[in-house]
């Protein structure tokens, strides 16, 4: 048993609901699943997240098909890191951040009967039949790019020579006017107008990874995930069209050109919670969505403050992101 907590609530086929979900699995379906979770900090996440990683190969007697990977937020690409020093880049990572309703920092994430409010959960997955995964964020560019020039992690200080958000505040129109004079956080003024940055491109689309921005302090500008110095970035826009629509089209990614015959047996899917409080009132429509594109199979999803997941365009990609959202589905006969 493993898991996270989520914003608000959580999603099944009933819908979304407060309280607890559990997708259970049988020894017919023929998955194999090893689980772990740690305390860390920013300061040994990688190097404990590799170690737990050895230990679910061990278990597992061989490297994993896919890892799902629950963490609390703050340093989620160590976690990455970690994974990929001990089971190499081409095993895809998916999964989301713990959250909790008011970013107050009371998330957990857990496995077995180790629950930790600061480090990870990873669950290692591996069977004869075919897992999918996909990993989108849906939101469109704008005209308005430029470069990071200067970073310190997730701090973003300047863009084009010019102080951060200063510039972000110019982008999006004045969205972030009040707090350029005394600061503050800005994630509920900013969850449709993230930067993206592109990771990778198939058939000529790029694909973005996506940053919310988080606090303005001075004239930075602070993140959910990091942006390093050199970055292009551009300004996203997103819709409440778009945040419903995209559950479909994050399978379609997942499955790829299968999706005719295809058996599936059961799913999991992250769902960042900053654009879930756009649509709150309509959550139980993503698990429509989910049902509509998936099939009538079962399914739990989570809210998160953070996403990560595996690119596959020229080359395997994971990341960790923002306001987006992924998907895992179990292939079976």
């Amino acid at each position: 048993m493993f898991g996270c907590t989520s914003y608000q609530g959580v999603f099944t086929r009933e819908g979304f609901f407060r309280g607890a979900a559990l997708l259970a699995g049988e020894p017919g379906d023929d998955l194999h699943v090893a689980a772990i979770a740690h305390r860390a900090s920013a300061h040994d996440a990688r190097e404990k997240a590799g170690a737990s990683c050895r230990e679910l190969v061990a278990e597992l007697k061989g490297k994993p098909s896919l890892i799902l990977m629950h963490a609390t937020p703050g340093f989620e690409e160590r976690i990455v890191e970690g994974i990929e020093s001990a089971v190499g880049r081409d095993v895809a990572i998916f999964g989301g951040s713990a959250a909790d309703d008011s970013v107050a920092g009371d998330w957990h994430v857990f496995a077995g009967t180790t629950i930790v409010d600061q480090g990870f959960a990873l669950a290692a997955f591996s069977s004869p039949e075919d897992i999918y995964g996909g990993f989108l964020g849906g939101f469109l560019p704008t005209p308005h790019s430029g470069c990071v020039t200067k970073s310190e992690g997730r701090k973003v200080l300047e863009i084009d020579g010019l102080p951060a958000a200063l510039v972000y505040n110019e982008w999006t129109g004045g969205i972030i006017a009040d707090e350029l004079r005394t600061g503050g956080v800005v994630l509920f003024k900013t969850n449709l107008q993230p930067l993206g940055r592109v990771v990778d491109e198939t058939m000529g689309v790029p694909m973005r990874v996506l940053c919310h921005p988080h606090e303005v302090t001075g004239s930075a500008l602070t993140f959910f995930a990091e942006i390093p110095a050199g970055e292009e970035i551009t300004l996203m826009l997103g819709s409440q069209t778009q945040l419903m629509s995209r559950m479909g089209k994050v399978i379609e990614r997942a499955v790829g050109g299968k999706r005719i015959g295809l058996s599936l047996k059961g799913g999991l899917f992250v769902y960042c919670g900053g654009s879930l409080g756009v649509i709150l009132d309509r959550a139980a429509e993503i698990s429509r969505e989910f049902t509509k594109g998936a099939g009538d199979i079962p399914f739990v999803g989570v809210a998160t403050f953070g996403e990560q997941g595996c690119f596959v365009g020229k080359r395997k990609a994971n990341r960790h992101g923002n306001l987006m959202c992924s998907a895992v589905l179990f292939g079976g006969k």
